[in-house]
């Protein structure tokens, strides 16, 4: 390297100014040190902002949604993941993934806090709202024909060429596949209908059986593996959609067409029915809710429920659920009530008169009735032993009395004796 050195002096009033060295660096020099400087300085910043470019999700809070799988876990993931996909672009800072639930799977996950939100069908919320806190946030809006419709309900049916089940009265003595037990659409709202026309699937039918999907319920009753079944509405209309059966190989049994004037007090009354144009042979019921954790705070529910009801109709999104969207969330009272009727879940023992339900319900009253008596016990003890005192005194002062006058007697006789000796 080449260095070269010039000195320069002045006078500065009545001395010398300090000397002053000026470096002048040769040309390779100077691109020698500015790419040193590079390499030390902009290269390992350029490499960081890399990393964290091609790692963007490193700060992200994951939150898990429990989906029902009513048609197996691939339907599920393939109908509500792009729904997760969707909150997570929505809500910064939150990323959203989907869990397939089984029936049985869903009481555990919450209970364990497997899972952070839930989408399930009505009876199954109302169960987890009562039992462990979950609160609904926004209810589904189905899509049918074009139009959103927030109601379902249930289908019972057979094959077509069975001419001798028409009526719900024809399946005694019959073999029946529901979807679960736990299933609203799939059973419950079916065994309501039974229950109304004095039906007891348990007894009255030749064999009750469950397939587990409304799938397997509707191959199980086209292959004739049972003579009759029941799954949620819009099933056989959508499996026939996907090319999966034919919709004319079945029989529906007591469908209605709109008329439900002999449910009175029963029915969601919301919607209109006479638009509801998915077979049913069931009372109607309001739509899946989507519902936090107790765990989850309001703040990310307030973020998850808007980011819901402003999802577009017509979307990627509502396309893959084969929705119309979200709307507020209703109430769910019809439900509560259908449970109560059947008394299953949390209301099994409904109407039931046990020592701990009037000990739980009636405790108040009974503390209040048990302070009262043992008053009045104490009362009624004290003037019992008070009327015994009195009784002792009153026989002491009589016995009193008694020798005062035998005293008395003996004198005046012995005053007597004296008067008659003088």
């Amino acid at each position: 390297m080449c260095l070269r050195k010039t000195m320069l002096t002045s006078h500065v009033g009545w001395g010398f100014a300090p000397r002053v060295s000026h470096v002048e660096w040769s040309l390779p020099t100077r691109l020698f040190l500015i790419s040193l400087l590079v390499v030390l300085f902009v290269i390992p910043g350029a490499v960081s902002a890399a990393d964290q470019a091609d790692q963007p999700d490193q700060q992200d809070k994951f939150y898990k949604i429990g989906v029902l799988a009513k048609r197996g876990p691939d339907r599920c993931l393939e109908k509500w993941r792009p729904t997760a996909d969707y909150l997570s672009r929505q809500i910064p800072g939150c990323s959203f993934t989907i869990v397939p639930l089984a029936f049985g799977q869903v009481a555990p996950a919450v209970k364990d806090g497997g899972i952070d939100f839930l989408l399930a069908n009505s009876s199954i919320y109302v169960e987890m709202e009562i039992l462990y806190g979950a609160r609904r946030i926004a209810t589904l809006k189905n899509l049918r024909l074009g139009k959103p419709v927030t109601i379902f309900g249930g289908v019972i049916f057979t094959t077509a060429d069975r001419n001798d089940i028409n009526s719900l009265d024809d399946i005694r003595g019959k073999t029946f596949m529901a979807v679960d037990e736990k299933s609203f659409g799939g059973w419950r709202t079916a065994w309501r209908e039974f229950k109304f026309q004095d039906i007891d699937p348990y007894k009255d039918f030749a064999d009750l059986s469950f397939g587990g999907t409304h799938d397997a319920v509707v191959y199980a009753i086209r292959d004739g593996r049972a003579d009759a079944g029941s799954v949620r509405t819009d099933t056989l209309e959508r499996m026939a959609a996907e090319g999966k059966i034919d919709i004319s190989d079945f029989h529906f049994i007591h469908k209605h067409k709109g008329d439900h004037s002999e449910y009175k007090g029963g029915l969601y009354s919301g919607d209109t029915f006479e638009d509801y144009n998915f077979i049913h042979s069931t009372r109607l019921y309001l739509e899946w809710p989507i519902a936090l954790l107790k765990h989850i705070p309001d703040s990310l529910a307030e973020k998850v429920a808007l980011s819901l009801l402003n999802m577009p109709s017509g979307s990627p999104y509502t396309r893959a659920a084969r929705c119309a969207g979200w709307t507020i969330p209703h109430n769910y009272q019809v439900v509560r009530d259908c449970l109560k009727e059947l008394k299953v879940g949390p209301y099994k023992d409904y109407g039931k008169i046990t020592f701990s339900g009037v000990i739980s319900q009636y405790w108040p009253w009974l503390i209040t009735i048990t302070a009262l008596g043992v008053c009045m016990a104490t009362a009624i003890i004290f003037i019992l032993a008070l009327n015994r005192k009195m009784a002792a005194t009153q026989n002491k002062l009589k016995h009193e009395i008694n020798e005062h006058k035998r005293a008395e007697n003996a004198l005046q006789k012995s005053e007597k004796r004296y008067r008659s000796l003088i």
